[in-house]
């Protein structure tokens, strides 16, 4: 159905093609990113950030989905 998240079976957001639950992880994941690359003294890609996320057992399931379906849209076909 297209109404629904493309992540999970809830409603998603006008203009958006997530729920407000994914929705908000992926503004918490892209807003926190230039923290840690402060932290990291400038040194930390994007894909980096990703795996040190992921390997975080406080990371919450819904932006490891978001991680998750970013590294899958990212591999070449």
């Amino acid at each position: 159905m297209v109404d629904q998240c493309s992540l999970c079976e809830k409603p998603r957001k006008a203009h958006s093609e997530y729920c407000s639950l994914h929705e908000g992880a992926l503004t918490n994941l892209d807003a926190q990113y230039a923290k840690w690359v402060t932290a990291f003294g400038g040194r930390l890609s994007k894909d980096e950030y990703f795996s040190k996320l992921l390997s975080l057992s406080e990371t919450g399931d819904a932006v490891k989905r978001i991680i998750t379906r970013h590294q899958q849209s990212a591999v070449p076909q």
